[in-house]
């Protein structure tokens, strides 16, 4: 969210606003963008259009929120991976298998679309219903290279033929907002760095998520900011030409 003048609004409320984050995305190196709320893709869609970008959604809600988003599916901004939509589901695992194993068989049987779950629970990729893992969350380690490449080997065991995609994040601090779940310093772009490096060295497939870009309640944001300036993009240009030439 951001502050507008009336009060709090949701980014993706602000054409321009999000034309202005597409636009530092892709000078970070930045392919596109997850969002949260099915509706955005309405919005960004379109924009991603008309400036080489992709978008997709983190699936946070129940299945009126999950067949909302296959209204989208054939849109040429859409994230793909081989031809592939990609859809991303946030804490997959509280939800019981029967579950996501109904509305998989009712809605995309065919695996048309990429089910990536959210967690570190990767005996989940047994079931068929998932294609891959994304972990979202990595902040709260205090060793990130380490974990990424252990979540890796872990991801290959339970899901050989599957999708692993890593998150990179510059640190986080909640503590503001509420109790706090996750407080981890930047050390000056270092964490970052190790997040990276750790991304990297784990040799996805496919992609590696930046966990965030504009999460300010957490803290986990990279956009430009008054106490960081673009900081955060610049290194993500720098990693992000390094995995891409990996």
């Amino acid at each position: 969210m951001q502050q507008f003048p009336g009060g709090l609004r949701q980014i993706g409320d602000n054409p321009d606003l999000v034309r202005q984050h597409i636009q530092e995305a892709q000078l970070a190196g930045i392919d596109g963008f997850i969002v949260n709320r099915a509706s955005d893709l309405a919005v960004l869609l379109p924009l991603a259009r008309t400036m080489g970008f992709s978008v997709t959604l983190q699936l946070s809600g129940g299945e009126s929120e999950l067949r909302a988003f296959y209204q989208y599916i054939d849109d040429p901004a859409m994230v793909r991976y081989q031809g592939h939509p990609v859809l991303f589901f946030w804490q997959a695992g509280l939800a019981g298998p029967d579950l996501w194993r109904t509305l998989r068989a009712s809605i995309d049987p065919d695996h048309n679309v990429l089910w990536l779950a959210d967690g570190d629970k990767f005996n989940i990729l047994h079931d068929d219903v998932w294609d891959g893992v994304s972990p979202y969350a990595i902040a709260w380690s205090r060793n990130p290279g380490g974990q990424l490449v252990n979540w890796a080997a872990q991801a290959r065991a339970n899901g050989p033929d599957k999708l692993y995609v890593p998150p990179v994040s510059p640190g986080c601090d909640d503590s503001l907002v509420r109790a706090p779940t996750c407080v981890q310093d930047r050390a000056d772009g270092a964490y970052y760095q190790a997040t990276w490096e750790g991304a990297i060295a784990a040799r996805p497939a496919w992609a590696v998520v930046v966990s965030t870009f504009n999460e300010w309640m957490e803290a986990t944001q990279i956009e430009p900011s008054a106490q960081y300036g673009d900081q955060y993009l610049r290194l993500t240009r720098e990693f992000s030409d390094a995995f891409k030439s990996s």
